[in-house]
């Protein structure tokens, strides 16, 4: 009987013959475990079926797995430039989860893929983006080169002049060019006061050098912006979850942050770009844990552990629980 039971749930909740193409929109619709059954029925060998199961194991802190499927994408279709962007991204993950031995091995794959997805889509920004970020950010006998990253900030202003603007400003900062800074900002201050991705990014920055209090400045214009675009609401919405994540880099401003997160989670049209809602859950949980009310972030946490089916995630909210404990 129990097996007819869940034989009948199974009919109802994944189509007989649901395609890639289903698979694809339940994942984007936010809805992993019907794309992940329907994505594992499919026999096609085109290199979206591993693609999006890459795509859903790193989202669930699986990333040997994520790793796995990335790689079966990568051999069906290694000229796609969506494919080597989010094996770049995958390999990002276990770089930062590895062992110092393979890091190395790991980072070179980083660059090696944001490179080749660059070259496959020149004119994508958000690809461009992170290879510039990459160049910034990693240590120079791992490949950064802020040489690199500025003739690429360059480029990216030729295709989108709010992203090269942006990129240019955090390159000048990076060489401590205060004069080229200061020019570069008082442009893009003219030119784009009123979009919240400027702000955004330049809280990013701040952030970076913690210097918190110039951050939230920024953050906090973006967050306050009106905005009528789906890119001006993810750069506003990523500012508000910003909010919250410096209050807790800075030690202060608990009662905003907290503001902020539940603003989040009550507003946000959370897209694959911005902080899950489980991840902003943590932050709200990590607030309250600061702020001292012990119990109440218990249960926050605990209701994670609950919800959650990310593992790097549930591995910290344990570590959290058992301090606390």
């Amino acid at each position: 009987m129990k097996k007819l039971i869940l034989l009948l749930v199974c009919m109802i909740s994944t189509p007989l013959y649901a395609s890639i193409e289903q698979g694809i929109t339940a994942f984007e619709s936010g809805n992993i475990p019907l794309a992940k059954s329907i994505l594992l029925q499919q026999s096609d060998k085109a290199y979206q079926k591993p693609l999006y199961l890459a795509l859903i194991a790193a989202k669930d802190g699986e990333l040997d797995e994520a790793e796995e499927y990335i790689e079966q994408a990568i051999e069906l279709d290694a000229k796609n430039a969506e494919v080597q962007f989010t094996y770049a991204k995958i390999m990002a993950e276990q770089a930062e989860a590895s062992s110092i031995f393979s890091l190395t091995g790991y980072i070179k794959k980083v660059k090696k893929a944001f490179i080749a997805a660059v070259e496959l889509a020149p004119k994508n920004i958000e690809y461009r983006r992170a290879l510039i970020q990459f160049y910034l950010n990693a240590p120079s006998m791992l490949g950064g080169d802020i040489n690199e990253a500025w003739q690429h900030a360059q480029v990216l202003k030729g295709v989108d002049e709010l992203s090269g603007t942006s990129a240019l400003i955090q390159v000048h900062g990076k060489r401590g060019d205060d004069d080229k800074f200061d020019e570069e900002l008082k442009i893009a201050m003219l030119n784009f006061a009123d979009e919240p991705e400027l702000y955004y990014q330049l809280g990013i920055y701040y952030q970076e050098k913690e210097s918190f209090s110039e951050a939230l400045i920024n953050f906090r214009k973006a967050a306050n912006m009106t905005t009528s675009t789906d890119k001006q609401r993810i750069a506003k919405y990523s500012a508000v979850f910003q909010v919250g994540r410096t209050s807790l880099f800075s030690n202060s401003n608990f009662d905003e942050g907290e503001k902020a997160i539940t603003q989040y989670l009550n507003e946000a049209v959370i897209s694959s770009s911005m902080p899950s809602k489980d991840w902003a859950k943590f932050r709200l949980a990590n607030i309250v844990e600061a702020q001292g009310k012990k119990s109440n972030a218990i249960r926050l946490y605990k209701d994670l552990v609950q919800e959650s089916s990310d593992k790097v995630l549930q591995e910290q909210v344990k570590k959290r629980i058992k301090k606390l404990s």
